[in-house]
């Protein structure tokens, strides 16, 4: 099955860690009213797609739309690396990691999530798959399935969609590579809205919705876990 790779951003047109090709070969979907401006940047196939999670949804349309997986991946990304775990460690350009990634994902039957370990220390990535983990929104792998994005969040949505395929269908994450982003240092995206009072919302619906499938993180304010 072949990919199409979706770049989800707000805000970010100027601060865009991609070269040439790939911001003429990815998708990019972004906010209402910056179409014009991520062009002039050099990004040619640029959609409006509206906030977070029409954006994840709309990327999910048009790519099950060509029965093509959905490779969703956040705009401040800054380094991948070979897990130290798996192989000698060095740095590796984002599109041989997306190409390998996606030709092991396309070996694997039935799981529709492949995603990637939600943190860049390689201590916490010590198998090489993990089967029913959560996968991080910054890289996520998605074959043609009905299940979406709840348009009701505007945070930690991967949460709650990881949560959607554990239940139906199953998830794995595939841990041969360390991803680095940007995260609550980078303005724009997420960082924009991103305060305490949007976070505990946030949580108090997940909560609501899955009960003691999560918890809260006792290391880490605004943050839970699966």
């Amino acid at each position: 099955m072949k990919h199409n790779v979706y770049v989800i951003s707000a805000g970010r047109y100027n601060n865009l860690p991609f070269d040439v090709v790939q911001k003429k070969k990815y998708f990019f979907c972004v906010k209402n009213g910056e179409k014009e401006l991520y062009e002039k940047a050099g990004c040619y196939n640029v959609i409006e797609t509206g906030n977070l999670m029409q954006s994840r949804n709309y990327a999910l349309h048009h790519a099950f739309k060509m029965n093509r997986i959905c490779v969703q991946l956040s705009d401040d990304i800054k380094k991948i690396v070979i897990n130290k775990n798996f192989g000698t460690y060095k740095k590796i350009h984002l599109q041989e990691a997306i190409e390998d990634i996606v030709n092991k994902f396309n070996k694997v039957k039935g799981i529709k999530l492949l995603g990637i370990p939600p943190t860049d220390n390689y201590f916490f990535a010590n198998t090489l798959i993990s089967k029913n983990t959560f996968c991080i929104g910054d890289l996520m792998f998605i074959k043609p399935n009905p299940l979406r994005f709840d348009e009701q969040l505007t945070l930690k949505e991967d949460y709650d969609y990881t949560l959607q395929h554990i239940k139906h269908i199953g998830t794995i994450r595939y841990q041969k590579y360390l991803f680095t982003f940007e995260h609550y240092s980078n303005k724009g995206g997420a960082v924009d809205i991103r305060n305490n009072d949007e976070e505990q919302k946030n949580i108090k619906i997940l909560f609501a919705k899955w009960g003691n499938k999560i918890r809260l993180n006792p290391k880490r304010k605004n943050e839970i876990l699966i």
